[in-house]
């Protein structure tokens, strides 16, 4: 029951995020860009990854479940609630939660530096991640 819910729900976001609309008279219409495109790239990089890694499917909803958070703030033009809820959203890519690979985490964690509007999210956990990288050590 469980797997066809999440499969009714990921054929749904996937549908909405593909960008056209379907209209009564059966055309397509392109969705306008707006200022929250960040987050559909974001949740796609994240079903691109669920999709990827197939027996491991269901360890990606709580990732997704947090997308959506965001995107519920975003609606409600809550920038504080999205900053926090995309700190969380890192958070747990840091923390491996619901053990998704490293590889993983890492490229959705550099991604969201990528596509999100650094009012939404903090830089900082970005750029100390970069420089542990490159040179063996945080900066604080």
């Amino acid at each position: 029951m469980w797997v066809i819910q999440d499969i009714r729900w990921t054929a749904t976001v996937l549908l909405m995020l593909t960008g056209l609309t379907v209209v009564a008279l059966g055309g397509t219409v392109r969705v306008p860009a707006s200022e929250d495109d960040w987050l559909v790239a974001m949740m796609q990089a994240v079903l691109v990854e669920q999709a990827n890694e197939g027996p491991l499917w269901g360890t990606f909803a709580p990732y997704i479940a947090q997308l959506e958070i965001v995107r519920g703030h975003l609606l409600n033009e809550d920038t504080a609630a999205v900053y926090g809820a995309m700190n969380r959203l890192m958070d747990m890519l840091e923390q491996r939660e619901n053990e998704i690979p490293s590889e993983v985490a890492d490229r959705l964690f550099d991604y969201c530096y990528l596509v999100t509007p650094a009012k939404y999210h903090d830089v900082s956990r970005h750029i100390d991640r970069f420089i542990e990288h490159q040179y063996g050590q945080s900066s604080g």
